[in-house]
């Protein structure tokens, strides 16, 4: 019997959560109000990266580095900024919950499928309040992880939408599946001349990375998911 079930796989960061506006932007300054110097965050935040990111770790960097006064001082910073950063819906790029009602309407599955540190990803998931759109939530600290996660689930869809930011993973996602139905979106904002107030640098800090890595294989370009058609 022919598989009529159609999928959709969605990235998290940069795709459905303004990650640079939340991290890069108010979460830096929230640590900047408790005296916490930029380079010291910056190099505190580099050290601790590449084991996987959670403000826990990050505190207890800077307290090494001696940006904060003791652990008492840390655990202070921490409750504050897990109660401040405790609802991060507005993070939500403006056209992401209209999309993902039309698609459950249109009968598509949602799978969010996203990169980095499954505690950490799993805290923003579940505090900007999309868990119940999707039927399965899978998380991956592996670079190359997505297309493999996307191939174990393929045979289960007759139709299958992947839509993410970076052009790597669709790439070894749509070499991994060849029907694939690519969506590359471009959260960054471009700049306009003569507006007075122009981006800060970091307000598209790790989002603009990506725009610099060729693809290797077409995908559908768009800056909103206004512009995937789902029939």
């Amino acid at each position: 019997m022919e598989n009529k079930a159609r999928g959709i796989l969605l990235d998290f960061d940069h795709t459905l959560f303004d990650t640079d506006r939340f991290f890069w932007i108010d979460l830096k300054s929230a640590f900047a109000r408790f005296g916490v110097p930029d380079d010291a965050w910056e190099k505190s935040y580099e050290a601790i990266w590449p084991s996987g990111y959670s403000l826990a770790k990050h505190l207890e960097e800077l307290a090494r580095l001696g940006a904060v006064a003791d652990p008492a001082a840390a655990q202070t910073m921490l409750e504050a900024l897990e109660s401040a950063f405790s609802d991060l819906r507005p993070y939500l790029f403006p056209d992401v919950l209209g999309f993902l009602d039309t698609a459950r309407l249109r009968g598509f599955e949602l799978i969010l499928l996203s990169f980095g540190d499954p505690a950490w990803q799993s805290y923003k998931v579940r505090a900007s309040g999309i868990n119940p759109y999707f039927t399965q939530i899978l998380y991956t600290a592996k670079e190359t992880g997505k297309a493999a996660l996307c191939a174990e689930r393929a045979s289960q869809y007759g139709e299958l939408h992947a839509i993410d930011n970076n052009p790597t993973d669709l790439d070894a996602m749509k070499t991994s599946i060849p029907w694939l139905q690519t969506h590359l979106i471009c959260r960054v904002e471009p700049s306009i001349p003569g507006v007075a107030d122009p981006p800060t640098p970091d307000r598209f800090r790790e989002a603009a990375r990506y725009l610099t890595i060729p693809c290797r294989l077409p995908h559908h370009r768009c800056h909103s998911l206004k512009e995937v058609c789902l029939s």
